[in-house]
């Protein structure tokens, strides 16, 4: 059995020492593991020695873009036809410029299931965050996440999730992945498993104590739990975590909601109302707004974050919006059109005048990215004012795609440097001494200088 991580300038390939045991109970022994990571059921599967040589370097290139990729062969018809690869790429975040891509296989006889959704870095950039599943032929799916050395671009550590949930045990594939740091200045990293609107559970894990297991969210906590898109707010003291079902998700009156969880207490405060299907959730930069989108009903909800309640709800102008993303005034919010719970081909983007809260009529709407642009899924704020700028991922196309914020009008299609499609991403800035600072990622601005220059705006 092989574990083959492959970049632009080598191969690498690390034999693993022994097949894990299925068995939970076999986890559960590792020293790893918390009290948290064994109620929700998140298990170390191996550990690694990550170090090496720079597999890039930040003198060049102190400012980037990561991404992830896998391949999509019903799509792009460039790709080989033995092109089955999972992992994620980096981009310079001037010059556009991919510096270099690193993919990561369990074992190379199974069939990739599920490409990355999520993939992040934690607040130092030290670590970057990336899931897939495997299935061997004839048995289950496997769904793992690698918590990966951003110097070396070496896996460090091999999770999987399986727990007991509606009288089985289930595993859940890793879909989004955020980064913040938290109010007493704690870094954290929230894995958000699940997919549709049947979602977690979730871990929050500390980057600098081994990626432990600090606070688990599953059902126990927050019921039911929606489509797995959790957002921590401005000031790192909770995480909005969507609510919902399959069968709310259907029902004609508004039955979905938002949970804000305390990260010290673990209490939750509820929020519903916020449509059928609450997905994207965002924030301003001073805490005192969130928005969220209803990828059901094409609706966006407005949450005063001080009373608890909904004061506003506006069209999205896009069909099935997911992402959201708000510009450097906070004057326009930006909803990716994805057609979620409907075509799901969606390549257009809608715009929300924040001050009146309905889509802005001053110029035409929506705005089409052109492109490969299909499915499109979040856009993630470049952490340069002077740039301006909007990068959209792409779930279905080859590329990502990059908006001029001043003209509204895309201005650079980055081809993804095997061809497969991309999923949400984050900025991260470094020094040369591999310092690094999560700027923002699919969730907002992180980094407090990002969000200053808003607040002075």
């Amino acid at each position: 059995m092989k574990f083959v991580r492959i970049t632009r300038t080598a191969i690498a390939s690390i034999v693993l020492a022994a097949m894990f045991a299925l068995a939970t109970v076999g986890f559960a022994q590792s020293d790893w593991s918390t009290p948290e990571s064994e109620r929700a059921g998140l298990f170390l599967v191996e550990q690694f020695d990550s170090s090496g040589p720079d597999a890039w370097s930040v003198a060049d290139h102190p400012l980037i873009y990561i991404t992830s990729e896998s391949y999509d062969t019903t799509e792009n018809a460039t790709l080989a036809e033995d092109a089955d690869f999972v992992g994620f790429h980096l981009i310079d975040a001037y010059s556009k410029e991919v510096i270099t891509q690193a993919y990561f296989r369990y074992d190379p006889e199974t069939t990739v299931t599920r490409g990355p959704h999520g993939v992040d870095v934690s607040p130092d950039g030290k670590w970057a965050y990336v899931g897939w599943s495997e299935t061997p032929a004839g048995d289950r799916e496997t769904s793992y996440v690698a918590v990966v050395n951003m110097r070396t671009l070496k896996i460090d550590k091999l999770f999987m999730q399986e727990s007991y949930y509606q009288g089985e045990m289930r595993r859940q594939r890793l879909h989004h992945v955020q980064s913040w740091t938290d109010v007493d200045g704690n870094d954290r990293v929230i894995l958000q498993f699940g997919f549709g609107a049947d979602g977690g559970p979730h871990f929050i894990l500390d980057p600098n104590d081994d990626n432990r297991v600090v606070r688990a969210i599953n059902y126990d906590d927050v019921h039911p739990m929606g489509h797995p898109f959790t957002t921590p707010s401005p000031d790192g003291k909770t995480v909005y975590v969507s609510m919902g079902s399959p069968e709310i998700r259907d029902m004609h009156s508004y039955a979905a909601g938002v949970a804000k969880v305390d990260l010290e207490t673990g209490s939750v405060t509820t929020i519903m109302g916020t449509g059928h299907h609450p997905i994207g959730i965002t924030h301003t930069a001073d805490g005192s707004t969130s928005y969220v989108v209803d990828g059901h009903s094409s609706q966006v909800f407005r949450i005063d974050n001080e009373t608890n309640e909904i004061t506003g709800i506006s069209s999205a102008g896009v069909a099935g919006p997911y992402g959201i993303a708000l510009n450097w005034d906070e004057s326009e919010l930006y909803l990716v059109g994805k057609g979620e719970g409907s075509h799901n081909r969606g390549g257009v983007l809608g715009v929300i005048d924040t001050r009146i809260f309905r889509p802005a009529r001053s110029f035409n709407q929506p705005i089409t990215l052109g492109g490969s642009a299909a499915s499109i899924d979040h856009a993630i704020l470049h952490p340069d004012p002077e740039v301006n700028e909007l990068w959209i991922s792409n779930m279905k196309g080859w590329e990502t795609i990059v908006l001029d914020l001043a003209t509204r009008t895309p201005i650079a299609y980055i081809p993804t440097p095997s061809g497969g499609d991309t999923h949400s991403g984050a900025f991260v800035r470094y020094d040369a001494d591999w310092n690094g600072l999560l700027m923002s990622d699919m969730g907002g601005p992180k980094a407090q200088e990002m969000r200053d220059i808003i607040l002075d705006r």
